[in-house]
């Protein structure tokens, strides 16, 4: 995710991202591209709440399988488990690069997967799953 954004959202939500560093050395905190962004927005600002009043924190985030994945740590109530599942299914029909309606697609060598618009997916070589 871009630098300015991936800021923007540690600034919004300190209690809930207060441990959240990158996995490895030159990686970003949040491994998607922008077009989830607002999902995690969203997601961030309810799970903030949460995490003001318990131990509750985001350990990662990422892209797996064209899927959002969200790994906490901490005290998870129903409800939380509820809406990281209802983000995680957001993520499977938004194009991870620029938020439009998507589709789960493959990379024509037959590589990675990812969830991307028609667009998207023609400028990176991937093709409907």
């Amino acid at each position: 995710m871009n630098p300015k954004l991936e800021n923007m959202l540690v600034a919004s939500y300190p209690a809930l991202y207060r441990s959240l560093e990158p996995r490895y050395s030159g990686a970003c905190r949040f491994e998607c591209d922008d077009g989830w962004y607002r999902i995690i927005d969203e997601l961030s600002g309810k799970l903030e709440t949460e995490a003001r009043i318990s131990d509750l924190q985001v350990v990662c985030v990422k892209e797996k399988l064209g899927s959002l994945r969200v790994y906490l740590r901490g005290s998870v109530a129903d409800r939380v488990q509820e809406w990281v599942a209802t983000a995680e299914g957001l993520s499977r029909n938004t194009c991870e690069r620029c938020s439009q309606a998507a589709m789960l697609r493959r990379h024509k060598d037959g590589g990675g997967i990812r969830t991307l618009c028609p667009t998207c997916a023609a400028a990176m070589n991937y093709v409907l799953e």
